[in-house]
């Protein structure tokens, strides 16, 4: 439900796609896979300093030690852009959505789930 409700905000399931359908291109172009052309477009903005990766293996570690090797062209950013100008959201970070606990982000969030533990 939390990222169903991200994508909801984004645009919906079908502008979701067409974003992946978009990094997949770029993907593509520079030999890599969708997670590292999404990693280094959000390292590229001026308010990221850095990215939190996952590696649930080998391979998914070598995909992230190559985040800094891409460099995106016009091209790629243009790509991306182009779907991302038709987004109507998420506003905000998410962490802001979530502290919202009226809202509908915050409303399915679990809070202090460590109250009562020893």
């Amino acid at each position: 439900v939390k990222y169903k409700l991200i994508i909801d905000d984004f645009g919906g399931w079908d502008l979701f796609q067409e974003l992946l359908g978009a990094l997949k291109a770029v993907a593509d172009r520079h030999g890599v896979d969708i997670a590292t052309i999404a990693s280094a477009w959000v390292l590229e903005q001026p308010q990221v300093a850095a990215v939190i990766v996952g590696a649930r293996n080998q391979a998914h570690a070598l995909a992230n030690a190559g985040i800094m090797d891409v460099a995106l062209d016009a091209e790629d950013r243009a790509r991306i852009a182009a779907v991302i100008a038709q987004s109507s959201g998420p506003l905000g970070d998410v962490y802001t959505l979530e502290r919202d606990r009226h809202g509908r982000h915050g409303s399915i969030m679990h809070y202090n789930l460590n109250a009562g533990r020893k």
